[in-house]
């Protein structure tokens, strides 16, 4: 590729996708929907569950940067070339797992509607520890790495949650998604309006996860979200991350935290105070 190539393409990628979202009807912000979580917490399984819905168009991390509108037709286009978009859906999908791809995302992001997904510090580290063990890349060589990963997007997911409208936003726990997930289904398909309600069942028609779009390690194995006992990826002989003294009890705290939040925000639902 010249210099000119490598120039010319982002400004290319710009204007395509700028002049997609101005002709698409599925490139509003108000009619996205978002999975917000952190790598290792579930969120390709339950990706799955919802691309199957026939009024949401995705398949699973797409790595797009949200700072404006066109990055709605840099979506679509994405979706597009890899043969995933629907036509005639309602909502564009995506599942966003790292902050450089949300930390400057316009206040009109904030209108759609958002599944926020998190998973307790211990099993999220020593997974991710496994996967990028697998894949050999270097990444997130040590436990303390992936822990300061874990850390930071928590901490930016929880800043982040009150950006949505409460009837806008749902948060959930990969142990409530695994344990109880018709259930959990249910709720998410109540606050997000979804109709047909969601089934707990997908089918990729053999089609293989493009690199860094979802789980490579366990995900194929399974057409439906699966207890943690059957889809776990974690290594048997690891009894916890090595991390500073206290770095654990303080990354629970936080996980602690936010789970919290999210309760309260049901609670506050139930009671007829505000609307999730």
């Amino acid at each position: 590729m010249t210099a000119a190539h490598g120039i010319l393409a982002p400004i290319a990628k710009r204007f395509a996708g700028g002049l997609v979202a101005q002709i698409a009807p599925q490139c509003r912000y108000d009619r996205a929907l978002f999975l917000l979580g952190h790598m290792r917490c579930g969120s390709t399984a339950l990706s799955h569950v919802l691309c199957a819905h026939p009024t949401i168009s995705g398949y699973g991390e797409a790595h797009i940067r949200y700072a404006n509108r066109e990055a709605l037709g840099l979506l679509l286009i994405n979706q597009w070339r890899r043969g995933e978009f629907k036509y005639g859906t309602h909502s564009l999908f995506d599942k966003i797992l790292h902050g450089r791809y949300d930390a400057a995302a316009p206040d009109e992001f904030f209108k759609a509607r958002a599944i926020f997904l998190i998973r307790a510090p211990e099993q999220s580290i020593l997974s991710i520890r496994k996967l990028f063990a697998t894949l050999d890349t270097g990444e997130y060589a040590t436990d303390e790495l992936a822990a300061d990963y874990y850390e930071e997007r928590l901490t930016q997911l929880a800043a982040t949650w009150n950006r949505f409208a409460p009837h806008r936003r749902i948060g959930l726990t990969y142990e409530a998604l695994t344990k109880v997930p018709d259930a959990t289904l249910a709720r998410i398909s109540s606050v997000m309006e979804l109709s047909p309600v969601l089934a707990n069942a997908y089918n990729r028609d053999g089609k293989v996860m493009p690199r860094g779009a979802g789980d490579p390690l366990s995900s194929h194995k399974f057409n439906a979200i699966v207890p943690s006992s059957e889809s776990s990826t974690l290594d048997p002989a690891r009894r916890g991350p090595d991390l500073a003294p206290g770095r654990l009890t303080a990354l629970v705290a936080l996980y602690q935290q936010i789970g919290q939040l999210f309760a309260n925000t049901a609670e506050t639902a139930t009671t007829g105070n505000d609307r999730l």
